[in-house]
């Protein structure tokens, strides 16, 4: 196994990080409650590999992620999305270091109901994005999403990953075999992406005219 090295844990802890309209920062006591509720919303836990959540659990989930130390391979941080303007919670992404090699990750993502389709979902992976290949320079990041979550992998060839593989009926998901879509990127595509460099606001695309716009900043 590749060792994650401190300063690769350092970037990682660099949060909150901050867009136009969102803040990606550590999970608090305080989100508990819109947690709860977005987990236990059967048409978000739809595609997710989970139906519900206790309110104890939700807590203990909160009360862990606070302190969950960053860049561990093999292990999910899970990471606060919440409205710039109010510090409410709309809902989470994840990156997870690959456990055999510290130079890739794996990310997902979950939002509110109410807060979907509203270009928050593109807003916060392409910070994240953003934070993984520019301040951990990590070589390569991988997503996979039910075939049939359309929304999933539309959002992700917007943000520019590329469909890898279609694995068919790969998974035995919520009592069906469920065909699954890879999508990955290099660092080497993000930062030649087209754009790359424009403020979005996850419904347009502003010209890039310096570094300044990047899609987050800390």
């Amino acid at each position: 196994m590749i060792p994650v090295t401190q300063s690769s844990e350092q970037n990682l802890d660099l949060l909150p990080l901050h867009t136009p309209r969102l803040v990606l920062r550590r999970f608090t006591e305080a989100d508990v409650a819109a947690f709860f509720a977005y987990r236990n919303d059967p048409k978000v836990a739809r595609y997710q590999g989970w139906e519900g959540i206790a309110l104890a659990d939700a807590t203990e989930f909160v009360r862990r992620q606070e302190s969950q130390k960053a860049g561990v391979p093999g292990e999910w941080l899970q990471i606060a999305v919440a409205l710039k303007d109010t510090n409410a919670l709309i809902g989470d992404c994840a990156v997870k270091v690959l456990a055999h090699d510290s130079r890739q990750a794996t990310i997902g993502g979950t939002l509110a109901r109410r807060f979907q389709r509203q270009g928050f979902a593109a807003e916060a992976l392409s910070c994240l994005l953003e934070a993984l290949f520019e301040r951990l320079k990590l070589h390569r990041v991988v997503a996979d999403t039910d075939v049939e979550n359309t929304a999933a992998w539309t959002l992700m060839e917007q943000l520019g990953l590329r469909r890898e593989g279609h694995l068919r009926q790969s998974l035995w998901f919520k009592g069906r075999w469920a065909d699954e879509y890879l999508y990955a990127m290099l660092r080497e595509d993000w930062l030649q992406r087209p754009g790359r460099d424009a403020r979005a606001d996850g419904r347009q695309r502003i010209p890039a005219t310096s570094s300044k716009n990047s899609p987050c900043s800390e």
